[in-house]
C-alpha cells in the first residue's frame, strides 16, 4: 500500500514542485501555461500506472481517470458559458487526477477550499474598493492552495497519520 501511494504521488510532487511558478504566472498574466500544466499529465500517468503495477490498484486507476473526466468537462462547460479559463480547467483536471486516487473525495474538497478562499479574497478586495466585479481574478494560485492542503491531509490520512473526518 505505501509503495503504491509513492508511485501515486508522482504527479502530485510535479504539481507542488511548479506551484510558486505558476502562480506567479497567472498573477501577472491571467494564464496558466501549458509547458508547466500538461507535463502533470504523463508524470500523473506514470506514477498511477508504476502504482497499478506494483501493488494491483487499477481500480483505483480508473476511478481518478474517470473523476478528472468529469472535472475537465464540467470545466469545459463552464469555460464555454461562464469564465473559467482553459487553464484553469486543464489545472482542475490534472490536481483532481492527482488527488483522487487517493480519495474521490479530495478534489472536492480542494476546489472548496480554493474556491472559498478566491471568494473571501475577492469580497475583501471589493470592500476595500481595490476591485470591481467585472475584473478578473487569476483563479491559480488559489486554486493550487486547496490543491496542497487536501494534497497533504491526503497524504497524511493514506500514510497513516492524521485522520480526517471527512476521509472516513
Amino acid at each position: 500500500m505505501v509503495i503504491s501511494g509513492v508511485f501515486a504521488s508522482l504527479g502530485a510532487i510535479y504539481l507542488l514542485a511548479v506551484a510558486g511558478p505558476l502562480s506567479a504566472i497567472d498573477i501577472r498574466e491571467h494564464r496558466l501555461p501549458n509547458k508547466f500544466v500538461l507535463p502533470a499529465f504523463p508524470i500523473i500517468a506514470l506514477g498511477f500506472i508504476l502504482a497499478s503495477f506494483s501493488e494491483n490498484s487499477w481500480q483505483q486507476t480508473l476511478f481518478a481517470l474517470a473523476s478528472s473526466l468529469v472535472a475537465f468537462g464540467i470545466g469545459l462547460l463552464i469555460n464555454r458559458y461562464g469564465s473559467l479559463g482553459m487553464g484553469d480547467v486543464k489545472l482542475i483536471a490534472a490536481t483532481t487526477l492527482a488527488l483522487a486516487w487517493f480519495n474521490l473525495f479530495a478534489p472536492v474538497l480542494a476546489l472548496f477550499i480554493g474556491l472559498l478562499l478566491a471568494g473571501a479574497v475577492v469580497i475583501t478586495l471589493l470592500i476595500i474598493g481595490r476591485t470591481k466585479l467585472s475584473q478578473a481574478i487569476a483563479l491559480g494560485p488559489y486554486l493550487l492552495l486547496g490543491f496542497a492542503v487536501t494534497q497533504i491531509l491526503t497524504w497524511s490520512w493514506y500514510f497513516g497519520g492524521l485522520e480526517p473526518i471527512f476521509f472516513r
